[in-house]
Formats: C-alpha cells, sequence, structure tokens
C-alpha cells in the first residue's frame, strides 16, 4: 500500500478518536491497528514514523501525535 494511504488513514482512525483524552485515544488507535491492518501495513506505518522522526510535534509531521502514541504502545505490546 501507498504509505501516504496508510498516513491517511491511521490520521483518519485518530481522529474518530478525538472526543477521547490522548491515552485513551492512543489506546484506541493502537487496537485497532493491531486488529484490523496487516504486519506488513503496520511496519510500513512505522517506516514513515522512523523516517519523519525529526519533523515529530511539529507542523510537517505527516502524523498526528496520538498515532506516534498508538505507534509506541504497538511496539510495547509486540
Amino acid at each position: 500500500m501507498i504509505p501516504e494511504k496508510l498516513v491517511l488513514m491511521a490520521n483518519q482512525i485518530a481522529a474518530n478518536s478525538r472526543y477521547l483524552p490522548t491515552d485513551q485515544a492512543a489506546e484506541m488507535v493502537a487496537a485497532h491497528l493491531r486488529t484490523f491492518w496487516s504486519p506488513v501495513m503496520r511496519d510500513e506505518l512505522e517506516t514513515v514514523a522512523a523516517e519523519t522522526e525529526d519533523d515529530a510535534g511539529l507542523t510537517d509531521d505527516p502524523l498526528v501525535p496520538v498515532v506516534r502514541q498508538a505507534l509506541d504502545l504497538l511496539r510495547v505490546t509486540s
């Protein structure tokens, strides 16, 4: 899958949880990625996160902070 599309989908999942506190939103996103995304898709998203780590939290960051936090949770539980 195209990395830009994965980023868009992950950010949309995070947007659907914007009513939750950040920690709960990250847990929801991580659960969604774990349940519905293939390992290949998660690995590609991890690659995007690693390649854009210097932009984390900045306006140029392609991933919203909740997605980065969800990826951190996935790394811990894997």
